[in-house]
């Protein structure tokens, strides 16, 4: 996935905030695991994925039809806000061990070579 910045939490949150889903954890892991696969898309065939776009969040929110939450202050837009940048916390903390654990381990083989 590309670099996250303000525009692409703040559209995210717009979309989470309007919509009428039971558990809005499952829509943004959704939204960045397309993100995700919309970015390596990108970077393989040199073109933005037809659905889902470049591979920003942005892009990604965007190309999803429906409602917007608009005011930037209305609770429910700061909540959804708040889960956003938190799933993306976490996945990129996720994604930073797994990283760190691959890169020991491959240390680790060639030490023993």
């Amino acid at each position: 996935m590309r670099r996250c910045l303000p525009g692409d939490l703040f559209e995210a949150a717009a979309l989470l905030a309007a919509s009428n889903t039971a558990n809005p954890a499952d829509l943004i892991t959704i939204l960045l695991d397309q993100t995700d696969a919309a970015h390596r898309y990108a970077k393989r065939f040199g073109r933005a994925h037809p659905a889902w776009g470049n591979g920003s969040l942005m892009a990604r929110a965007l190309a999803e039809h429906g409602p917007r939450c608009h005011s930037h202050t209305a609770p429910n837009f700061l909540d959804a806000l708040a889960l956003v940048a938190t799933l993306l916390a976490t996945r990129k903390r996720s994604h930073h061990t797994k990283s760190q654990n691959h890169l020991l381990a491959l240390l680790q083989t060639r030490a023993i070579c």
